[in-house]
């Protein structure tokens, strides 16, 4: 298995290279400090598995996941945070990360999170696994409509009321009625916290 490892501390790279270095079935591992090196590695050679950090120096792991994948669309990657709260773990769930480990994570856990996602398996971290039944739970509660979500989807899109209307045919108030109840739903105030929401919950696209 050829690992590429992502991240902008050198201490985590280096104790990850030792470690990984002392499972057989690890064939190689090379390491990155920032993105730009990340894409220039990975322009050279192909990897198995990629673990990032989700907070990447100046970049966002979420935001860069489907360029990556685009590119690379075999290798398995993981997500390597220090993060363990549910938004981050759901909203990379949805971003598209095979797996999510922790950097406080034993050596038990990332051997286990390698071979599942090797596997075509998703692999949590067992500090992470309750926080995401819990997210799923609360996400399983939250019913749309199928014409709210029509409406949500295009709220997301960053579309005005006016455009959600004749998009749906629909009179504007009756789409203010729609968001009123969305916004309701999810218990959000704002049509920001309702965008943010929506997404980390996974009932609407980016």
């Amino acid at each position: 298995m050829r690992i590429l490892l992502a991240d902008d501390h050198f201490l985590v790279l280096e104790g990850l290279e030792v470690l990984l270095s002392t499972f057989d079935f690890v064939e190689k591992t090379r390491s990155v400090l920032n993105y730009a090196a990340l894409k220039e590695v990975l322009n050279e050679e192909t990897f198995d598995e990629l673990l990032l950090d989700i907070y990447f120096g100046n970049v966002d792991g979420r935001e860069v996941i489907g360029k990556i994948k685009l590119l690379n669309p075999e290798m398995k990657i993981i997500a390597l945070t220090s993060h363990a709260d549910s938004s981050t773990i759901q909203s990379s769930i949805h971003a598209g990360f095979d797996g999510y480990l922790l950097k406080i994570d034993g050596r038990e856990d990332i051997e286990k999170a390698l071979k599942a996602v090797m596997n075509d398996q998703k692999y949590f971290s067992p500090k992470t696994q309750q926080l995401v039944f819990e997210t799923t739970i609360s996400k399983n509660r939250v019913e749309l409509t199928d014409r709210e979500k029509e409406v949500l989807q295009l709220i997301v899109q960053e579309k005005t009321t006016k455009e959600i209307a004749n998009k749906l045919h629909l009179s504007e108030k009756t789409i203010e009625t729609h968001r009123g109840n969305i916004m309701q739903k999810l218990e959000v105030k704002n049509i920001a916290g309702m965008v943010k929401k929506a997404i980390l919950l996974g009932l609407a696209d980016i």
